[in-house]
């Protein structure tokens, strides 16, 4: 009779699903954090404001779940990222460089051109919400023209 032998894994093999692994917990603590945002403003909103649909000034909330809001923002939005940029190889860390540069250089260029169009009279004023989607959208543009030049 023939046993067939255990496979061991290789050390590449093992960082790769090692990082792998990761990837997909940094993945799920993401969704976790965001849908915890959306839940806590969803349920405690006391206004009749969107962050979606442009009317965030209407939003109400009491301030200790504001603070707890906050802190989850910056977590989601500030320290997650840096903490993934040790994460990741070279090669997907250069391209988010790039994006987060481009998204950036959106914002820097987009409102003046956007305040300038403004008067003359060929766009609506100047607002965040509007200014967050430059930066995202500059964002995502660039890591996908990094991603396909590399």
């Amino acid at each position: 009779m023939i046993l067939a032998k255990k496979s061991v894994l290789g050390p590449g093999e093992a960082r790769t699903r090692t990082r792998q692994r990761r990837q997909m917990i940094f993945l799920g603590v993401s969704v976790v954090i965001g849908g915890t945002i959306g839940g806590l403003t969803g349920a405690f909103d006391q206004g009749d404001g969107s962050l979606f649909s442009g009317d965030w000034d209407k939003l109400k909330l009491n301030p200790a779940i504001a603070v707890l809001v906050s802190a989850l923002l910056v977590i989601g939005f500030i320290a997650l990222p840096l903490r993934g940029f040790g994460q990741i190889d070279e090669f997907k860390r250069e391209n988010n460089f790039i994006g987060f540069t481009g998204g950036c250089l959106a914002v820097l260029a987009g409102f003046p051109i956007w305040a300038v169009l403004y008067a003359g009279g060929m766009l609506p004023p100047p607002h965040a919400f509007g200014i967050w989607l430059l930066g995202f959208f500059g964002m995502f543009a660039s890591y996908l023209i990094a991603r396909i030049r590399a």
